[in-house]
């Protein structure tokens, strides 16, 4: 199995976001689960001002990253269901995951477990 990983960027510092993407790997590689990780520290880096990524084009940055979730067979969202309803980004990643029958997974407080889609998509036309 392979997953995309989805996590905030906007907003929030580089380190951050490495350590997360770190953490979830580690637990990834212990399952033998492959992943893609769409996070470029050089782009990263290129969009933040002291440490915070402030996408300048979010939309193309979206589009070059997500056009990945084709070659995995699932999305795994890096936070809390709290969290994923404040990122637009990873919001349209889990509805392109939905849309086109790939599995939706979060990570959380160490562990991988299996969103519901009918679920997900219904708070995202609440919000």
């Amino acid at each position: 199995m392979k997953v995309y990983l989805a996590t905030p960027m906007n907003g929030k510092p580089i380190e951050e976001i490495k350590q997360k993407i770190s953490d979830c790997a580690s637990t990834l590689a212990k399952n033998d689960i492959d992943f893609f990780n769409p996070f470029l520290e050089v782009t990263a880096n290129d969009n933040s001002i002291d440490g915070i990524v402030k996408d300048k084009k979010p939309i193309e940055m979206l589009c070059n990253s997500a056009k990945h979730i084709e070659e995995c067979d699932g999305v795994l969202f890096i936070g809390s269901k709290d969290e994923l309803k404040l990122s637009s980004g990873c919001q349209v990643e889990i509805l392109i995951a939905v849309s086109y029958g790939k599995d939706c997974f979060i990570y959380e407080d160490g562990e991988v477990s299996e969103l519901v889609e009918l679920e997900l998509i219904m708070e995202f036309w609440k919000s």
